[in-house]
């Protein structure tokens, strides 16, 4: 039989479980400090994940901006690099040389200068015989080559002194003769100078210094830049009769075009809009893009037809009228979205719908029918939807998140689905020239307007000052809708400083 344990045995056995039990203990604790160590490494690895995500789409998203170029998206060509531009013009020379060789077609008319009415007549007779050096004093004519040239005569300026005579009355009153209103000072210039001063700034976009260069080497005297800034303030002044009518006129077209560019005013951001027709254009500067511009031009707040642009927020709120977005803006997009290669084929498939649309209602149009056969229209409209939603097919379940960079959708897929939910929420805008063939497909008569406003910032630069803007855009909106006309603008220009302003007679809608 085993003898008990002494009581050292027990002290020992009772040493070495509280041992245990400490041990026990301090491992639970550093267990428990594992613990939470590996808890808050996963959270920081969920973190890390997470950034890394963001930083993955936000890089997508700067390398599809920086890769980003007219052809799809809505900004200029111009904004485009040098490099993507020679590229552009290369293959559009190729295409050019494939269909045509250069200079005059064959069968072409070709373009020459006509035979005008002469002022002078220059005879030139030969002195003697070619052959044989005999006299042709009195020897017979028997033909003649007419040869005409079309010149300038050297710039001179015809200086007139005006000459008002007072008289005295028997009754002792004296009265003075009546100047005429381009005499307004006892030495100024008259208002064909003033016609080529407003033409050279506001028509050819010549610089203001080079402008008093030009004219002060042709008229021999010095002409001041202020005095240049001045001519263009009271063109725009003289314009207002003419501003009126034009927006007055504007009210009355059943389709037009809208659409905003930006421009600068010393280092102050601005924005140019115009309201364009096929021969009307309405340009003016203000210092917002949206809606208080639009209320000021004090057009389409008012207007009921229909209104062709590219989409932006402002247009929208304009609840009396119709709205029609315009086609080669989207297929711009679509472009873009397109360079993404899972929606490659969907967004080729909703570009290959909208020309069918274009095509469909020009053919109408050409055909004299105010809409597209319904049936037709009907069948496009299916098609549309239906390329729509393949698209959003391929998108992730659920809604789209929120904020951007916040992982589970690639800047890629944002893209496809704004573009998409625009399309399709505002289909009926997409579409309308199915609905009304009137609307043209695109949105290039605004875009042309707006496109010599860019020219004039690459060649004059900034604006110096909001009045001198205001006063461009009156201008430009005279001689754009002059020339769409096709009035000569330097007859128009002379009209308006010594008649007034010149006025379309009334004719359909434009």
């Amino acid at each position: 039989m085993a003898s008990a344990p002494s009581g050292e045995q027990l002290r020992e056995a009772l040493g070495t479980i509280d041992r245990l039990r400490a041990e026990n203990q301090a491992l639970k604790a550093e267990n428990q400090a594992l613990k939470a160590q590996v808890e808050e490494l996963s959270t920081e690895s969920r973190a890390l994940k997470a950034e890394n995500g963001s930083l993955a789409d936000r890089v997508s998203r700067l390398e599809t901006e920086m890769n980003a170029d007219s052809s799809t998206t809505g900004k200029p060509p111009s904004s485009d690099p040098i490099g993507p531009r020679k590229k552009r013009a290369e293959r559009r020379a190729e295409a050019r040389a494939e269909k045509r060789k250069q200079g005059k077609q064959p069968g072409s008319p070709g373009a020459k200068l006509e035979r005008q009415e002469p002022d002078v007549v220059v005879p030139h007779q030969p002195s003697c015989c070619r052959a044989c050096h005999r006299d042709l004093a009195g020897a017979e004519v028997v033909g003649e080559v007419v040869r005409q040239v079309v010149d300038l005569p050297p710039v001179r300026p015809v200086v007139t002194d005006h000459i008002a005579y007072r008289y005295r009355c028997t009754c002792g009153t004296e009265t003075l003769g009546d100047f005429p209103p381009e005499a307004r000072a006892p030495v100024c210039f008259g208002p064909g100078v003033r016609t080529v001063a407003t033409y050279m700034l506001d028509r050819q976009h010549v610089p203001v210094e080079r402008t008093a260069e030009l004219l002060s080497d042709l008229l021999g005297v010095k002409v001041s830049t202020g005095w240049l800034c001045n001519v263009q303030a009271e063109a725009a002044r003289k314009l207002g009769p003419f501003l009126t009518w034009l927006k007055g006129r504007l009210l009355e077209e059943p389709v037009v075009h809208a659409d905003e560019t930006g421009t600068a005013v010393l280092t102050t951001k601005y924005w140019v809009h115009t309201i364009a027709t096929k021969l009307l254009a309405l340009v003016a500067v203000h210092r917002e893009r949206g809606s208080e511009a639009v209320k000021s031009m004090a057009v389409l707040p008012g207007y009921t037809g229909t209104i062709v642009h590219d989409g932006y927020v402002s247009y929208p709120k304009l609840t009396n009228a119709e709205h029609a977005q315009c086609g080669a803006h989207l297929l711009r997009h679509l472009k873009g979205v397109a360079r993404e290669e899972v929606f490659a084929a969907c967004a080729s498939a909703v570009a290959g719908v909208l020309m069918e649309a274009k095509a469909a209602s020009e053919a109408a149009a050409a055909a004299g029918q105010a809409a597209v056969d319904p049936e037709l229209a009907e069948r496009i409209r299916a098609s549309y939807h239906a390329a729509l939603g393949s698209v959003f097919e391929l998108l992730p379940p659920g809604p789209k998140p929120r904020r951007r960079h916040t992982g589970g959708w690639s800047d890629a897929q944002r893209k496809a689905w704004n573009l998409a939910t625009r399309m399709r929420d505002r289909s009926g805008e997409v579409l309308r020239l199915l609905d009304d063939t009137r609307v043209p497909f695109d949105n290039n008569e605004a875009e042309r307007t707006l496109r010599m406003v860019k020219l004039h910032d690459k060649i004059s630069g900034p604006f110096h000052s909001t009045d001198g803007a205001e006063a461009f855009a009156a201008v430009r909106s005279y001689l754009q809708t002059a020339a769409k006309h096709n009035e000569n603008l330097l007859g128009v220009l002379h009209m308006l400083f010594t008649t007034g302003p010149w006025v379309p007679a009334p004719t359909g809608p434009g």
